[in-house]
């Protein structure tokens, strides 16, 4: 079984912890919101875009609106759709009657979705955004580690691991924190593309006899209870990414750049 990008898991573990706002604690219950929670929750990620918009649709005035928007563009993209994700996301920090709190997650959301576009100036701003702002539906690790991670693409990995380091100083048991204990222990400052990682080291083997007979030199590399295939060693991320969307378009396979 291959797994897809590390950001599919970041953002269904972000959508669950963004859980039930205060908001919701001071309306009455209502079948078509619980519908739509119900599959978000279980993350059947369309049929809670499809229900959260026939809720607005119904309610475009119930204060629970920005939490549908929220949702939305967190299901979006766990889908894999930045671009459909980004309107709803940025309909919550324009608006003037948004709570703070939700501005300062629709600012950690809409960072996820720069992050996933490969824009990672444009994440770095709103990870910082949305941790200057705070608020109960921030979850501080994960902003952390994106924008550290937004800042190593960028090429400043001390600024990055000074972020990785803050990460596991606040939250040592976040689910990030083996991956950041990863990347700063890495002796060397290079990207590297991950071709897939598997629960069933088999499988790994396969795609990486795959990938050899294409020419590429590949290696196995344990990721936890995963065995991840990798290759290259490039300087840059935007080296890496150009490398990973070839492999990607020419192989049909998916990659990641890892960090």
């Amino acid at each position: 079984m291959t797994l897809g990008p590390r950001l599919a898991c970041a953002l269904t573990l972000a959508a669950l912890a963004a859980g039930c706002s205060s908001t919701e604690k001071d309306v009455p219950s209502d079948p078509a919101w619980g519908d739509a929670e119900a599959a978000y929750v279980a993350g059947d990620w369309s049929r809670a875009i499809a229900s959260f918009q026939r809720f607005l649709a119904d309610n475009p005035r119930d204060p629970r609106r920005f939490d549908a928007r929220l949702r939305i563009g967190r299901a979006h993209l766990a889908l894999g759709r930045p671009a459909a994700a980004l309107p709803h996301v940025e309909e919550v920090i324009a608006s003037d009657g948004a709570p703070s709190e939700r501005v300062a997650e629709g600012h950690s959301v809409r960072g996820l979705i720069y992050h996933q576009m490969g824009l990672p100036e444009r994440a770095e701003t709103d990870f910082l955004r949305a941790l200057s702002k705070g608020g109960g539906q921030i979850r501080r690790d994960d902003c952390l580690y994106f924008l550290g991670v937004s800042r190593i693409r960028q090429g400043r990995w001390d600024e990055g691991i000074a972020d990785l380091n803050l990460l596991l100083r606040e939250t040592p048991d976040s689910a990030w924190a083996p991956r950041a204990r990863g990347i700063r222990g890495s002796t060397s400052h290079v990207f590297v593309v991950q071709a897939g990682a598997f629960a069933d080291a088999a499988g790994a083997r396969r795609r990486a006899d795959d990938l050899r007979e294409r020419g590429i030199d590949v290696e196995l590399v344990p990721d936890g209870a995963l065995t991840a295939v990798r290759f290259g060693r490039f300087r840059t991320w935007r080296e890496a990414q150009a490398e990973a969307e070839r492999v990607q378009r020419e192989c049909e396979m998916e990659t990641v750049v890892i960090p």
